[in-house]
């Protein structure tokens, strides 16, 4: 039969006053000396940081306050503790005895009382109850203050009295393992020691304990007067069952350290056997509970892995309350894997896994996920890293969409539910003013054009970039980097096949380039306002059919189509249009447009990219009109204007927080007025008001769990509708200039002024000014 006793120990006695006493104490040596977890937090804030708190400095070394503010406190939660009893007339821990506590070596609870203390001690730190308006400073709450201690006397009978200390058997620790698993204990701190190996008895309640997916917190050992340095350089011989294969990982091994988390002079390490099965807490200088030689309850400062080992099973009792799903294996794996690495990098020798971090511990762990509920009422979990979307301009910021995610409930790789703002993972895309590509616009432009007849005519536009040539030719010339220089690649091929048919063909310019007859680096916003801008100059390809219908009047028959890629979240979309373009001189000065086209997208909706649980659909059709109108009011002076309108048909996604979305009715204008030559020749004036396309009208029915039942491990749905219209409206008005001879340069001034930028009403007004000097030589 193993014994189990203290060594030595020592503690200090509070009172009023300190005195000195000399105790036996079992297993330890007792010396001198951010998502929010998805549970029911206080009705209202509650400060944890009390006196009663910072006097156990063990406890925020595990960061137990940042449970208590998620609201976990123990609460259902019971612990059994394996020692000498516990006083069970303490007030601090009377509340927190489970009625179930007994003696296991006599049958009877009625002898269950603690006469050495050490169980008290230990009981304490794990579940001594809070008293913030206690404001001494000798007293201290347990880790886990609402929890229930199984306390299970398990010393010899009259042991505890002798000079030796309370001595314990295997056989009676196996008793008191089965007593506790066939309650359905979940965490059992066992603070005793001893040298000798254990028998096949007790290492077959081990086995029957982590079968039913209990968490066993041993102490590794204190040193004593024959111990060597060899001696506590791994745990002691009683502690060896952890490091079994068949544990499982669910027996931890407690080292203990002191305030600034050094390993304590006394305690055992954690050696090559234990080092992925040890993990450390406070144990040096413990305030908690005990007796003093009386028998009267009072408070001790506590020196041994007896006292870091409860900080370690209240830490378990503080996530299983937090997450009564969580098992007991995977329980030991966060503790394990959250704890702050100590000493060698990774499981160390001698703090093993390191010191239990309960602030990492409640953070989400592994692949995050979000529950989505599907068509046939199933829940399917879609990782959140590819839950994304980046925002086309029309929807602005999807205000009413981020706001409806921001209390999203999110699934973490151990099955945890976290709240979580979804909306963070909305991203807009830069459709705004970019001054870099402005002023690079025209750096190194180079275009070429070849006549081969009176009816075909072929024009190139790239870029080319020799600002560093010089360098690279001195310190780069044995590589090939001539492939950087070229780069923006627009081609456009005009080709008459009749005096009244032509034929538009282009790459890389945007459709209104082609149609609209301007450059598109020549303003801020002009251009950039209607259904066609969804398709931009990148990967773009368009043609034109054009045939006159008389001296007045000509129909253009468009076809283009886009790409647009976001290459961090690995996602891109195609574009198609088909657009009929017609227009009508009505008098001399006066024409009118109007424009009738389809746009279907494969990968986005209305330029919004998205993808996983927060996805707007697989694809979208829109159908749209332009009604154009241009007037020469005088000689060089021309009113222009464009009102467009568009219906948007959305393909719902598979798997998506976004059910059904309703048509999307989406609107924009222009109106501005040009001048060419006005004061000088070649010079452009343009003055123009515009809001780009903005969603008018449409809705989205979103469905997302509100609510998780950890008893049946069901999630509770909800369905709101939200509107997909921003809640605001950008307004431009710009001014550009254009002067074609500035002492021999062209001068570009543009000053434009946003109401509303992006379509949303939390942003300022936005006002720039942009001057521009360029010469070709």
């Amino acid at each position: 039969m193993t014994k189990y006793f203290v060594k030595s120990c020592w503690i200090n006695f509070f009172l009023v006053m300190m005195s000195c006493l000399w105790l036996a104490s079992c297993g330890g040596t007792s010396s001198g000396g951010g998502g929010t977890p998805v549970i029911t937090p206080p009705p209202s804030p509650i400060n944890y940081n009390t006196v009663e708190y910072r006097n156990n400095y063990g406890l925020d070394q595990i960061h137990a306050i940042v449970a208590y503010d998620k609201g976990a406190t123990g609460a259902g939660i019971t612990v059994a503790v394996i020692d000498s009893g516990i006083d069970s007339t303490n007030l601090q821990i009377k509340a927190n005895i489970h009625p179930d506590s007994t003696n296991i070596v006599t049958g009877q609870k009625a002898d269950l009382q603690d006469v050495d203390g050490h169980g008290t001690g230990v009981s304490g730190v794990i579940a001594a109850v809070r008293n913030p308006s206690d404001q001494s400073n000798v007293n201290s709450h347990g880790v886990a203050f609402d929890a229930k201690i199984l306390a299970i006397n398990t010393a010899d009978i009259d042991s505890c009295s002798s000079v030796d200390g309370c001595v314990f058997s295997d056989y009676d620790i196996a008793a008191a393992l089965d007593y506790a698993r066939v309650r359905g204990v979940k965490i059992v701190n066992i603070s005793l020691g001893g040298d000798g190996f254990n028998l096949p008895v007790l290492v077959d309640a081990y086995k029957r304990a982590v079968d039913a997916g209990m968490i066993i917190v041993l102490a590794a050992g204190n040193r004593d007067d024959t111990d060597t340095d060899l001696t506590i350089a791994q745990p002691e011989n009683s502690a060896s069952v952890a490091w079994q294969s068949w544990a499982n990982g669910q027996i931890i091994v407690a080292g203990a350290v002191d305030s600034a988390a050094t390993i304590a002079d006394f305690s055992h390490r954690a050696g090559d056997v234990a080092k992925d099965v040890f993990l450390v807490a406070g144990g040096q200088e413990i305030l908690s509970l005990g007796i003093d030689e009386n028998g009267n309850q009072a408070y001790y400062l506590y020196n041994g892995t007896s006292f870091s080992a409860p900080h370690i099973a209240g830490a378990a009792a503080l996530l299983m309350d937090a997450f009564p799903n969580l098992t007991g294996k995977q329980v030991v794996d966060l503790l394990y894997s959250t704890a702050t690495d100590l000493g060698v990098v990774g499981a160390d020798i001698i703090y093993g896994r390191g010191l239990v971090n309960l602030e990492e511990a409640f953070k989400p762990q592994g692949v995050a996920s979000i529950a989505v509920k599907t068509a046939v009422g199933g829940t399917v979990l879609v990782d959140i890293k590819t839950s994304v979307l980046l925002s086309g301009g029309a929807f602005g910021s999807f205000a009413f969409f981020s706001a409806e995610l921001g209390n999203s409930m999110m699934l973490d790789g151990y099955n945890r539910s976290f709240r979580v703002d979804l909306g963070q993972n909305i991203f807009r895309q830069d459709n705004g003013v970019s001054l870099q590509s402005l002023l690079e616009s025209n750096r190194g432009h180079r275009m070429s054009s070849l006549q081969f007849d009176q009816s075909t005519a072929l024009k190139f536009m790239w870029q080319e970039d020799w600002r560093f040539q010089e360098v690279e030719d001195h310190y780069f010339s044995h590589q090939n980097i001539s492939r950087n220089r070229n780069h923006a690649l627009r081609m456009r091929l005009d080709l008459s096949l009749s005096p009244n048919r032509e034929v538009t063909i282009s790459e890389g310019l945007s459709l209104n380039e082609i149609m609209g007859n301007y450059n598109q680096e020549e303003f801020l916003t002009i251009g950039r306002e209607d259904f066609s801008a969804l398709m931009g100059r990148q990967n773009n390809q368009n043609m034109i059919f054009g045939q006159k219908l008389g001296s007045d009047m000509k129909l253009d028959l468009v076809f283009g189509h886009g790409r647009q890629e976001w290459q961090h979240y690995n996602l891109s979309a195609d574009s198609y249009v088909v657009m009929a373009k017609l227009d009508k001189a009505l008098t001399a000065s006066i024409n009118f447009g109007l424009d009738v086209g389809l746009m279907n997208e494969r990968g986005s909706v209305l330029g919004s990219l998205s993808s996983g649980a927060i996805s707007l659909g697989e694809g979208a059709m829109t159908k749209f009109s332009n009604l154009r109108f241009d007037v020469d009011i005088a000689p060089n002076v021309n009113l222009f204007s464009k009102i467009s309108y568009g219906v948007t048909s959305v393909k719902n996604a598979d798997l998506s927080l976004v059910g059904k979305i309703g048509d999307l009715a989406s609107s924009s204008f222009l109106i501005g007025m040009m001048g060419n030559s006005l004061f000088q020749q070649g010079d452009q004036l343009s003055l123009a008001v515009s809001q780009p396309l903005r969603v008018v009208s449409g809705y989205a029915d979103i469905s997302y769990a509100s609510h998780r039942n950890y008893q049946t491990d069901s999630l509770s749905f909800i369905t709101n509708q939200i509107s997909l219209a921003p809640n605001g409206r950008e307004i431009d008005v710009e001014l550009a200039y254009r002067l074609a001879d500035f002492f021999g340069a062209r001068m570009d001034i543009n000053i434009l002024h946003q109401i509303n930028p992006s379509h949303n009403r939390e942003n300022g007004d936005n006002s720039a000014i942009l001057f521009r000097l360029g010469s070709k030589f």
